[in-house]
């Protein structure tokens, strides 16, 4: 077998990071466990607003996770000798990202027409709550807003109700998924033109495009979805039921399936049943369905059926706390936790980017800096003196 490469397959790739919240700084986490050089641009004294959630501790939990393997670079931007200084940081880098709303980089001088004059090969990722145009482009974001309007919350829920939010912040990591696949279209179309390119993504816009499957109903006959609670629309029974001791799901998709899960639930009468027989039976009647299926797993705990229906083929799972997923033993075993050693946090846990690779490493390699870690180090990079680093700090450049 090859020899993994440990630097990662973006190794090489040079990101400026100018985000702050969810969506930006996830898109260059993502960048950076691929092994992306990544500098993190914060406000001096202040840094990224998410280092005061949580514990308040500069590099509590919810910053570190998004954070790690970056360099953190503190630069008023907005200031004449900051800009230049930014100016010269981009005239190097393959990539900047930022999540201001579109006008914010425009205002300051700059905005992607502007770099691009810097630098024709830059990639600008540009990821916003609505988009660069259009009524709502001056509108704020976040991900419940997002989940809001973009019909997440409307399908969301027991059916009688009210719209509900998803409980991750579901929007805000897809659009930084969306960046990210954005940016590597961009980057290998550049291999060809040698131009860079603007790429856009929005909240709102990773809401609908998440909705598109159950928006398809709509958008065919303009029937309203309702809400369903953890019921599949097309499929029943494909939900949540209780057991004796807990919670599990059940996806009998298609006919085959449930002809295997009746029987494993020891009711191979049901699919016999004028009720249950086929598909469009078991939707009209799924609540009586369910009130059965609910009566048999109430008589043993979730690890019997588990068992039964993993022996007959059919698709099912128990319902975890967070304290039963990080003990699942296929979870340990594809090392969804990671550990980075940090000479203050000592040995910090960390979700892994869920992508392995067979040559290349993606990988968690350290902790969120703190904040201003490396500026020295970076401006050294561009040219600076200790003299010169040192009147930036007093004139708070840096």
């Amino acid at each position: 077998m090859a020899q993994k490469n440990a630097r990662g397959p973006l190794d090489g790739l040079k990101v400026l990071d100018l985000t702050e919240h969810m969506a930006g700084p996830y898109c260059t986490m993502i960048l950076a466990d691929m092994g992306a050089d990544v500098i993190k641009v914060e406000r001096p004294g202040a840094g990224d607003s998410s280092r005061a959630m949580g514990d308040g501790s500069e590099r509590n939990p919810y910053f570190r996770y998004i954070n790690r393997n970056k360099k953190s670079l503190t630069l008023d931007y907005k200031s004449p000798r900051g800009k230049e200084i930014l100016l010269k940081l981009v005239a190097g880098m393959d990539v900047l990202v930022e999540n201001y709303r579109p006008t914010v980089m425009e205002r300051a001088g700059l905005g992607y027409e502007t770099l691009k004059e810097k630098n024709p090969r830059l990639v600008y990722a540009q990821l916003s709550g609505f988009g660069s145009d259009g009524p709502y482009r001056e509108k704020g974001g976040f991900d419940l807003i997002a989940q809001g309007m973009g019909g997440i919350m409307h399908v969301t829920g027991e059916p009688e109700g009210p719209p509900t939010s998803v409980g991750l912040p579901i929007c805000d990591l897809g659009t930084g998924m969306w960046g990210v696949q954005g940016i590597l279209a961009a980057l290998y179309e550049r291999q060809r033109t040698g131009q860079g390119q603007r790429v856009e993504c929005s909240l709102l816009e990773t809401a609908v495009a998440f909705s598109s499957w159950t928006s398809a109903g709509w958008l065919a006959d303009h029937v309203e979805p309702k809400r369903m609670g953890s019921r599949h629309r097309q499929n029943a029974p494909y939900q949540r039921f209780e057991t004796k001791d807990g919670y599990m799901m059940i996806g009998a998709a298609g006919q085959g399936i449930w002809e295997r899960c009746a029987p494993a639930l020891g009711h191979p009468e049901w699919l016999e049943d004028p009720r249950f027989r086929r598909g469009p039976d078991r939707r009209k009647n799924r609540f009586a369905l369910e009130k059965e299926i609910m009566a048999v797993l109430a008589t043993a705990p979730t690890a019997h059926w588990i068992k039964a229906l993993d022996d007959a083929g059919v698709p099912c799972g128990p319902v975890y706390t967070y304290e039963q997923l990080f003990a699942d033993p296929q979870v340990l075993h594809r090392e969804m936790v990671v550990h980075a050693e940090d000479a203050e946090l000592g040995r910090v846990p960390h979700i892994r980017t869920p992508v392995k690779m067979s040559d290349s490493a993606v990988a968690v390699r350290a902790t969120a800096p703190k904040l201003g870690q490396h500026t020295a180090d970076v401006l050294h990079q561009l040219g600076l003196t200790d003299d010169e680093i040192s009147r930036l700090r007093l004139d708070h450049v840096v």
